[in-house]
C-alpha cells in the first residue's frame, strides 16, 4: 500500500505559519495550498460578484470558479 505525506499547519495569526509550511513543502517535495489565500479569494470573489459574505451557496460557486 502506498502512503502520502499530508501535514497540516495550525497557530494564531502571523506566528509564520505560511513561512514554515512553505518551507516543509519544499524539503520534502510536497504541494503547497495556503488556505488562507483560499479564503480571501473566495471572499474577494464574493465580494466582486455584489453578493453577501454570509451566503454560502455564492461562496461555493465562486470557490468552485477558482
Amino acid at each position: 500500500m502506498t502512503q502520502s505525506l499530508v501535514i497540516a499547519v495550525d497557530g494564531p495569526a502571523a506566528s509564520g505559519k505560511g513561512t514554515i509550511a512553505s518551507r516543509l513543502a519544499d524539503h520534502y517535495g510536497l504541494p503547497y495550498l495556503d488556505t488562507g489565500l483560499l479564503y480571501r479569494a473566495v471572499g474577494m470573489g464574493v465580494l466582486d460578484a455584489g453578493g453577501d459574505l454570509a451566503d454560502e451557496a455564492v461562496a461555493g460557486e465562486v470557490a468552485r470558479n477558482l
